[in-house]
């Protein structure tokens, strides 16, 4: 015979609680997931609902720069970027070498007029700052006979206090000649052109002799075409009479650059030196 149960199992009366613990638990789960969405920063799901359209649609949009979320669920914030630096800023380090260039430029200039002093108070020699660099004009009479490009015996010491500063200068000068609009014809020179060109290397050959270096060096005749005063009076003629030497300021650009010549159609272009500007002599 089967056993006989002699006590009756305890029933457990307080099953319910354990679903009600659950119950409790999910709903506290619910709630917690309802707060976190509602505290959502609204402007990042914009950004981000943007963002996906324009991965499905191939339709790219412009990027906004946002500030961190707060946590205030307002909308972002706009970035105030820093300006991006422009050329002017950029060429700080340019413009204080300008600066630099042009105070050495000046110091030259003063340099060539205290030792000129003389001939600056006589008015036989003026001294220029100018664009290009530094000017010296040296009246014709002080160098020259009329009509001559042979040089007087006046010429060796104003060259003198010209070369002296010339010589230890690493830059290039220009020596140039001019002459006034009255025409000359003799048995040397059939233009005011020959004339003026021979008397700018007059000057140029002395200047060599006194130690400038020749490399350094080029002389050009401008005739009658570049005067300073008007050629209608006396004081304006012997002022257009004359020689100048000028120091080129460093930041011109210089003759020893090459350039690209342009060949015809069919032909081949090759590295050449570039064709002077009106206003650039040669030697």
């Amino acid at each position: 015979m089967g056993r006989r149960k002699t006590q009756h199992e305890h029933e457990n009366h307080e099953r319910w609680l354990v679903s009600y613990a659950d119950f409790i638990t999910l709903l506290f789960a619910f709630f917690v997931v309802m707060y976190s969405i509602s505290s959502v920063n609204e402007g990042k799901y914009k950004v981000l609902s943007k963002t996906l359209v324009a991965a499905f649609t191939g339709q790219p949009t412009r990027p906004l720069p946002l500030e961190a979320a707060d946590g205030s669920g307002g909308q972002p914030r706009l970035v105030q970027l820093p300006p991006l630096p422009t050329a002017g800023t950029q060429s700080g380090g340019g413009e204080q070498a300008r600066q630099a260039l042009h105070r050495r430029l000046a110091q030259i200039a003063q340099s060539l007029a205290a030792g000129l002093a003389a001939q600056i108070r006589q008015g036989q020699v003026q001294v220029r700052l100018t664009p290009l660099g530094v000017v010296i004009d040296i009246h014709d009479n002080v160098l020259f006979a009329s009509g001559s490009a042979q040089l007087g015996g006046g010429a060796q010491q104003v060259l003198s206090q010209v070369s002296g500063v010339l010589a230890r200068l690493p830059y290039q000068f220009q020596v140039n000649g001019y002459t006034d609009d009255k025409p000359i014809h003799n048995a040397e020179f059939a233009s005011n052109w020959e004339l003026s060109t021979m008397r700018a290397l007059s000057v140029l050959n002395m200047l060599v002799g006194q130690g400038v270096a020749p490399q350094q060096l080029v002389a050009a005749g401008y005739g009658q075409y570049h005067p300073v005063d008007s050629n209608a009076t006396p004081e304006g003629r012997a002022a257009n009479r004359r020689v100048s030497i000028v120091i080129v300021s460093p930041d011109q650009p210089t003759g020893s650059v090459r350039g690209t010549v342009i060949a015809p159609p069919g032909a081949s272009a090759s590295a050449a030196p570039p064709a002077p500007s009106p206003d650039t002599p040669t030697s």
